[in-house]
C-alpha cells in the first residue's frame, strides 16, 4: 500500500471534508479507524475485531445502528469477504433516504482482465439492492451511490 499513488481512505476523507460535518458516518471495516480520526463528522467505526475502544467489534452484516440513522456508509478496502452482499444490505438498512454509499477498493478487484470482478456487474448488483449509481472513478476504484 505504501507504493500506491493514492490511498483510498484519503479520497474518502477529502470527500467528507468537502461536505457538512453534521453528516453521520458508518465506517464498515474501519481497520485502525483512521477515517474517524481525520474528519469532524461523528463516525461509527466497525470491524470484526477491535483493539481500539473507539472501534465497535461486530459482524458488519449486523451492526447496532438503528435503521435509517446514517447519512454516509463507507466501505474502504473492506468488501473482500464472501458475505459482502450482506454488508451492503446492512448499509442499505442503516442509511437514510438520499444517504451516500461510498466504496473504495483496489483497482485490480474491479478488473476482470486480472481476475477481479467486472465493475459493471458489481454496480448493477449494488443498484439492485436499492442504490443509484452516482459516480465511478475507476482510476482509484471509488464508487459513489445514493440510497433511493
Amino acid at each position: 500500500m505504501s507504493h500506491w499513488p493514492e490511498q483510498p481512505i484519503n479520497i474518502i476523507i477529502k470527500w467528507l471534508k468537502d461536505r457538512s460535518p453534521s453528516l453521520l458516518v458508518a465506517d464498515f471495516g474501519c481497520g485502525d479507524a483512521r477515517l474517524a480520526r481525520n474528519v469532524k463528522n461523528k463516525v461509527f467505526s466497525f470491524d470484526l475485531v477491535s483493539n481500539d475502544p473507539s472501534v465497535i467489534a461486530c459482524d458488519m452484516s449486523n451492526t447496532p445502528l438503528d435503521s435509517l440513522s446514517i447519512d454516509v456508509a463507507v466501505f474502504c478496502l473492506s468488501l473482500m469477504g464472501t458475505n459482502f452482499p450482506s454488508y451492503l444490505q446492512e448499509a442499505h438498512r442503516v442509511l437514510k433516504p438520499s444517504g451516500w454509499l461510498l466504496i473504495a477498493e483496489v483497482k485490480s478487484r474491479f478488473d476482470p482482465n486480472t481476475g477481479g470482478a467486472d465493475p459493471d456487474t458489481v454496480s448493477k448488483a449494488i443498484c439492485e439492492l436499492g442504490f443509484t449509481s452516482v459516480s465511478k472513478v475507476y482510476s482509484c476504484s471509488l464508487m459513489l451511490y445514493l440510497n433511493t
